[in-house]
């Protein structure tokens, strides 16, 4: 019976021994890895993920494919960020090798986003891996401000341990992680402190199914991470605390986890946020989504354009192509930038396939960008005297056409200057030409003066200078329909004869009558 006894005994430690799984670092993923993660419909997120215990059998077979995308891990030396890395450190002679001590993995953490105004795109994790855990050090990323791109890098001044190997049945490790950056050196009133603490526990074994297929040899890992940040701007900080709970699934066959479920845990009630499992690519119907930084781009005549960066947030597709509205040549880049040289609406449309499908499956989305030109530097405006009409606009490189609105805008010949002098009255407007940008401005009447009724060199504006009011003399006052004042840029800054609020300098005063328009200089002391 003694003998019995001890098999029995000796079995169930073969089965406790061999029944469960060890999940090292060389199990997980290494450079030159790439896999397809599937996020399956919102239903997801209805079913119990907190399940566990030895020997479980978790069934989530019922998951629907809904979206998919691929997920490469690669060498940090590649990410773009190595040489401000080692500069912020002062590594200017050790750069490799310290690099290379401190990192031997990376991954994408989102092709883009916009925070506070600036955008960022090339989020990429630098990690650490070694036998005994993989640590995140450091955040690396591509930063947009004022039209300016410039390399991020955010280091840990204590990493976050993300995983402890070998994992084992009911193995723990609770570490704290802190990670701060100042943005206030990019012209961004940004200041961001994040420091909490990351709990691991290998809470289960068994068997897990996916619509992926079955893994009979898994171990379940919830990790809470705590985590309190304040966030800094222009002074006013604000500080918010969460607590984030994540179950995953780990098959040592697998380099990354077979099922991934991220959730809240508030007032001890957790909710499931994100549902992803590893699994084989699929073809999905492709869903086109694209944002865009800035959200007001603005033309820069020192450039002379607007930078827009354009983020693709579209799903189930390999291939993209953009149109940028303007006419110039379509990019097949997944996430472009792209110059614009001229201001106005534009047009964007982005199209994307997915060539997995037979036959290929196409999605396409069009948004308006709206280009301005706050400095005015593409104005249509024309200013009216009584012998001329004058383009306000004199960006270099201008070329004018003026034409006749009266003949459904035929051009006027000759009249290819900045100043038009029409030879008969009529209504004109101009056609300018600026680094290929073309703009037609609205049409303005031109009446000759009559002066059989009055001398127009006898009209004069007195006091000429003035500190406040003038007046009109010359002309009897019940003709005078309206008084508009022009800065010398063509900008309407008063419509009546008191200039008091105006700043010193010389303006034009355009007195319309019932004879037609005629203008005067006026000086503002």
């Amino acid at each position: 019976m003694k003998k019995i006894t001890l098999v029995f005994l000796c079995l169930g430690f073969v089965i406790n021994v061999f029944g469960q799984a060890t999940y090292t670092s060389s199990n997980f993923a290494a450079v030159g890895d790439s896999f397809f993660i599937t996020t399956p419909t919102p239903a997801a997120l209805q079913l119990d993920y907190t399940v566990t215990g030895p020997n479980y059998s978790w069934d989530y077979s019922t998951l629907v494919p809904n979206t998919q995308e691929s997920r490469a891990w690669s060498n940090p030396n590649n990410s773009g960020y190595k040489t401000t890395w080692c500069l912020l450190n002062f590594y200017l002679f050790n750069c490799n090798t310290q690099f290379n001590n401190n990192f031997n993995l990376a991954t994408q953490l989102t092709e883009g986003l916009v925070i506070q105004g600036m955008g960022l795109t090339n989020v990429v994790d630098h990690l650490n891996k070694t036998t005994s855990g993989l640590q995140n050090k450091m955040i690396g990323a591509q930063v947009t401000v004022n039209g300016s791109t410039l390399p991020l890098v955010v280091s840990y001044s204590d990493p976050d341990d993300i995983y402890q190997f070998p994992m084992t049945f009911g193995s723990t490790a609770t570490n704290p992680f802190a990670i701060n950056t100042d943005l206030n050196s990019l012209g961004v009133p940004v200041q961001i402190v994040s420091t909490g603490q990351r709990t691991n526990l290998v809470e289960g074994w068994g068997t897990l199914v996916t619509p992926f297929g079955t893994f009979s040899n898994v171990l379940k890992l919830k990790s809470t991470l705590v985590q309190n940040t304040t966030i800094t701007y222009n002074g006013t900080p604000q500080t918010t605390s969460q607590t984030t709970v994540s179950y995953q699934w780990f098959d040592p066959a697998y380099k990354i986890p077979v099922l991934d479920v991220t959730g809240n845990l508030v007032n001890s009630v957790w909710t499931p946020t994100a549902v992803t499992f590893m699994d084989y690519q699929r073809c999905l119907t492709p869903q086109a989504a694209f944002a865009y930084f800035p959200l007001q781009p603005d033309y820069n005549p020192a450039t002379p354009g607007a930078v827009v960066n354009f983020i693709n947030a579209s799903s189930n597709y390999d291939v993209s192509d953009w149109d940028f509205g303007d006419g110039t040549p379509h990019s097949s880049v997944k996430s472009p930038a792209h110059t614009y040289t001229c201001p106005g609406v534009k047009m964007v449309t982005l199209t994307i396939t997915n060539q997995f499908c037979d036959p290929d499956q196409v999605d396409t989305i069009t948004i308006p960008v709206n280009v301005t030109d706050t400095q005015n530097i593409f104005t249509t405006e024309v200013t009216v005297t009584s012998t001329d009409l004058t383009a306000v606009r004199n960006a270099p490189g201008t070329s004018y056409q003026w034409v006749d609105c009266d003949a459904n805008n035929a051009p006027v010949p000759g009249a290819n200057n900045q100043v038009f002098t029409p030879q008969m009255p009529g209504n004109y407007a101009v056609q300018l030409t600026t680094n290929g940008c073309v703009s037609l401005s609205d049409c303005y009447s031109f009446t000759m003066l009559n002066l059989g009724e009055f001398d127009a060199a006898q009209i004069r504006l007195v006091p000429n200078p003035t500190s406040g009011s003038f007046s009109i003399q010359g002309i009897s006052q019940e003709t005078i329909q309206s008084i508009e004042v022009f800065d010398l840029i063509g900008k309407r800054v008063a419509q009546s004869n008191d200039i008091s609020g105006l700043a010193t300098g010389v303006y034009v005063v355009k007195i319309k009558t019932d004879y037609g328009i005629l203008q005067k200089k006026i000086s503002k002391q």
